[in-house]
Parts: structure tokens; sequence; C-alpha cells
């Protein structure tokens, strides 16, 4: 006589399996969505921010990390003319701009390669007052070097700490992924 194949004890062996399979399945599923949400979580935003003070004859650049975790600077650069230059921004316009002679800064900070920027701060990158003249000369090199057809531009490279990276710069208003 031939055993029947689907007997009580198949049929539940194969039911602990097909179970343990699908919390399997449910396990992966979740770990992948933890893992999103805690990427998620430590999502830099930066931008580049300027404040116009002109009660007080004050103009400042900050850049704003408006996300949610730290973003570490990789990269930054000023092209001007058509060549790339890797240095400060007050540098930069002190060597390169013969206007800024006149101007008195009254504040800057470094973007060093590998500065944190938490999550919710800022980091100073040029505050100019001191008066007037001082004032409006800034301004008025500010609005040449962002003039449409101008041959200046900036690019700053940032990653999260789960190392996934983005790029800010004066051609785009928000933080394009790399």
């Amino acid at each position: 006589m031939k055993k029947k194949f689907w007997n009580s004890e198949r049929v539940v062996s194969f039911s602990a399996m097909f179970i343990s399979l699908l919390t399997l399945f449910i396990f992966i599923k979740q770990t992948n969505i933890i893992e999103r949400q805690s990427r998620l979580s430590a999502l830099p935003y930066l931008m580049v921010e300027t404040s116009n003070n002109s009660e007080d004859n004050t103009f400042e650049i900050e850049i704003v990390n408006h996300g949610v975790g730290p973003a570490i600077i990789e990269k930054r650069v000023i092209i001007y003319q058509g060549k790339e230059y890797n240095m400060e921004f007050q540098d930069f316009l002190r060597q390169y701009i013969p206007e800024m002679d006149s101007v008195n800064i009254t504040s800057s900070s470094t973007v060093q390669i590998g500065l944190s920027i938490p999550a919710g701060r800022s980091r100073e990158i040029l505050k100019v007052g001191g008066g007037q003249k001082s004032y409006t000369t800034f301004l008025k090199i500010m609005q040449e070097l962002q003039e449409e057809n101008s041959v200046f531009d900036y690019e700053i490279q940032y990653r999260s700490i789960y190392e996934e990276r983005w790029e800010i710069g004066s051609r785009s208003d928000v933080p394009i992924e790399l």
C-alpha cells in the first residue's frame, strides 16, 4: 500500500518552514526600514545664507545646517575667471578683488576640510561692517559677483556620517546629491 504524501507530520513541517521563511522576510524588511530611518535621521542640509542689516551697516555670509545630522566638509572651491581657488573666501576677496582694500571685515571663519557643522548650527564665513562706505563698497562687490553673467562661482561638497555626499554652490538654491 502506498503512503499518502500529505500526512499530518508533513503538513505541520511545511507550515513551520513557511512561517519561518515569512518571519525571515518580515525581519529583513523591518531591518531595511530601520536602516533607512536611521540614515534619514542623520541627513544634513547645508545652505549659504546672507544677512543684510542696512541700519547697522553690516553684511554677513554664513553656512547653515538646516538638516538633522552633522555635515562634514569635504571640499570647498572658488571659481573665478575660469580658475579654481582652494582658499578661504575672505582671503580670496582680499587677494583678487582690489576694491576689498576699503572694506572692513569685522569677523571671519575658516571652512577647512573635515569641519563638521552640527545640525541646527551655522558657521559664519564673513561679516563686514564698520561704516557706510565699507558697507556699500562690499554690497557693490557682492552684486557684481552674483550677476548672472559673472565669472564667479563657488562649490562646497559635504557628506553625512553615512558617507552620502552633496554639493551646494552658486548655481543651485538647494543641495545636489552626488
